[in-house]
């Protein structure tokens, strides 16, 4: 630890400003992400459009924001960490304000190809900036708090749209707008309270304060003045571990969409739930995702290196949790409170593992390389897992039927425990505690 105790409490005061302004940042990154998600059926409504219109203006974001996330993670290793993660947040406030005030089709699909690109610069900079700030011992602990921010935002926006919808109801334009400029003015002390690294301030490497639990030990010739190239392709492209990694990610977000986004008419369809009933339900999987998140928090700081069998555990118990629920449908025996219980364990079981790959990522690879590690692993998660789910869930649905669809859910939850198991000693290996 560092011989200069002035000099460490420096760094440790930067370190919660790092971890408040990554929080807050990509809180704010939701409020300006998913407001066309919420607004489709009003815009459906107010322009002539039909579910088509939406699935391809969703695709867009979807295949760009997945590309995105690997050319700005690129970045984020190559240029400062505050500007871009404020400057990308500045951006993506702007474009959502365009989208507010216009109706035409074509430029709104320009918008979401734009949208998807910036905010792809997003968790890969926040991320790494954490990463930069936090050694082996608290960095698991650091991400996964981190990882709460996205059920914030998610919850957030519903509530802030909510509102607007009270004081100008119908009113589609300004539930871009306003959002929009809250998240602008926010993103300014983003830009001015982010960090890029301690040494940048004066305040040493993680070496430097902590010996060999700074830094994961990986790629120890990484500190040589190695092509950057050269670092990515033996680092990220050529590494099992982040490949493995990558998969898992897929499948995990294959799980993710395919229960939040197919929930609500998988409940309407199949177990014949009001609209008010299935959104409490997704409401209830959102929010109790918020203290199950914390949980697994507080797990990756009593076990640093053991995250690999915290997150298996948990998939098989989803899994387990998935088919017991279809099977009570299947046999006409489920019932409300069930369907509550069940959706609050998911939010939990869907966003606990899902954070682990995030801290894996970052254990796996030199830190010079985080954001392209962050970027590959989230562009194999949307192009496959998001997408996949988009696009297979329903067709399992229209020619077997949902359960077909959810035992598919099922068994990549399995199977990307298995996953985990696989990377546990690799894991015990780099994470020095």
């Amino acid at each position: 630890m560092s011989a200069h105790p002035e000099t460490f409490r420096r760094f440790l005061y930067r370190q919660k400003v790092i971890l408040g302004v990554a929080f807050v940042g990509y809180v704010c990154a939701y409020l300006v992400r998913n407001n066309f998600k919420i607004m489709s059926k009003d815009m459906i409504d107010a322009y002539g459009w039909d579910k088509m219109n939406v699935a391809v203006l969703l695709t867009c974001f979807t295949v760009t924001y997945g590309l995105g996330k690997f050319v700005m993670g690129m970045l984020a290793d190559r240029m400062s960490l505050r500007h871009l993660f404020g400057g990308a947040l500045a951006l993506a406030a702007l474009l959502c304000i365009l989208m507010g005030v216009t109706s035409s089709f074509v430029i709104i699909a320009i918008l979401l190809i734009a949208v998807g690109l910036i905010q792809g610069a997003l968790a890969p900079s926040s991320q790494a900036m954490i990463a930069n700030y936090f050694p082996n011992r608290t960095r698991g602990s650091a991400i996964a708090g981190w990882n709460v921010s996205q059920n914030v935002g998610s919850a957030l926006l519903p509530l802030f749209i909510g509102g607007i919808g009270v004081i100008a109801p119908g009113n589609i334009a300004l539930t871009f707008i306003l959002p929009g400029i809250f998240v602008l003015i926010l993103a300014f002390f983003v830009w001015k309270l982010g960090g890029d690294n301690p040494e940048s301030e004066g305040l040493g490497s993680l070496r430097d304060l902590y010996g060999e639990e700074g830094e994961p030990n990986v790629g120890e010739d990484s500190s040589t003045e190695l092509p950057y190239w050269t670092l990515i392709g033996r680092y990220v492209f050529g590494n099992p571990g982040i490949l493995l990694v990558g998969f898992i990610n897929a499948a995990l977000y294959f799980v993710r969409f395919g229960v939040e986004d197919w929930m609500p008419i998988y409940l309407s369809e199949e177990a014949g739930f009001a609209q008010h009933h299935y959104l409490t339900a997704v409401s209830v999987l959102e929010w109790v995702a918020v203290p199950g998140s914390f949980f697994f928090a507080w797990l990756a700081v009593k076990f640093p290196n053991k995250m690999t069998f915290i997150g298996a555990i948990g998939l098989f118990v989803m899994a387990g949790l998935i088919f017991y629920y279809e099977t009570l449908e299947y046999t006409g025996t489920s019932s409300y409170i069930t369907l509550l219980v069940v959706s609050g364990l998911l939010g939990t079981l869907i966003y606990g593992p899902q954070l682990i790959v995030n801290i894996l990522t970052l254990n796996f690879v030199p830190l010079k390389v985080a954001g392209t590690a962050l970027g590959f692993v989230g562009l194999m998660a949307y192009l496959l897992g998001n997408l996949g789910a988009n696009w297979l869930m329903p067709i399992l649905a229209d020619h077997s039927s949902w359960t077909t669809s959810y035992m598919v859910v099922a068994v990549l939850s399995a199977l990307s425990g298995v996953g985990y198991l696989v990377l546990a000693r690799r894991e015990r290996r780099v994470v020095a505690v």
